[in-house]
Formats: structure tokens, sequence, C-alpha cells
């Protein structure tokens, strides 16, 4: 169950969001910088393809990373306008301050990060 967020305030609500839409940003510039930079070349040697390849296949998992931490920010922000910014979405506990200014797009306190973290690989 969600909480009302009533530990932070306005301002330091504002500073997070500033936070959130400056990670945002940058993340974005890099996107774009990373297309500029993802090579499609069909010529050259063996070894020249395969190194191609492989920066590509980096890339790749860079921006599935980034697009992850995109998706993440977005949900902060929405957060902030409902309310709800630093509350865990898993126990509905406040997130610590000093967690949220570590990472600002967390969803969850570090405990409860931690049991999810378990929870898969036990799938795995």
């Amino acid at each position: 169950m969600k909480k009302q967020n009533t530990y932070l305030s306005k301002q330091k609500l504002e500073e997070f969001k500033k936070i959130l839409l400056e990670e945002k940003a940058k993340i974005l510039a890099n996107l774009s910088e990373e297309e500029d930079l993802y090579i499609n070349q069909s010529e050259g040697d063996e070894g020249d393809l395969a190194d191609v390849s492989l920066n590509n296949d980096m890339l790749n998992r860079l921006s599935d990373f980034e697009i992850e931490k995109l998706r993440l920010i977005d949900r902060a922000l929405e957060k902030i306008e409902e309310g709800t910014y630093g509350i865990c979405e898993g126990t509905g506990q406040p997130i610590p301050e000093a967690r949220l200014r570590a990472v600002p797009w967390t969803l969850y306190t570090v405990e409860y990060a931690e049991k999810l973290n378990k929870s898969k690989k036990k799938r795995s």
C-alpha cells in the first residue's frame, strides 16, 4: 500500500526532481552519441568484423542499461507528481534520504532491493 509522502519537504522534492531531469537529459544525450558511434561495417577481415561486432554488442548492452535507467527515472518523476516519491514500492516504508541521494531513481529501500535480488537469483 502506498503512503503519501510526508517526510520530504517540497524543497527537497524539487531538488530531487531537478537531479532526475538532469540525469535523464544526460542519458538521452549519451544514447544519441552512441547511435552516432554505432558501427555498421560489412568490409574488412574476420578480425575487423569481430571487433566491430563486439563493440556493437557492448553498445547495445549499455543502451539497454540506460533505457532501463530512463524508465526508472520516469517512474520516479511520476512518483514526485503523485506525492509518493521516496516511498518503497515493496514495503510502503520511507526510503532513507541517503539512498535517494545515491540512487535518486530507486523505487525500493536497500533491504527490499536485496530481497528482490536474492529472489531473482534463486529463480535463475
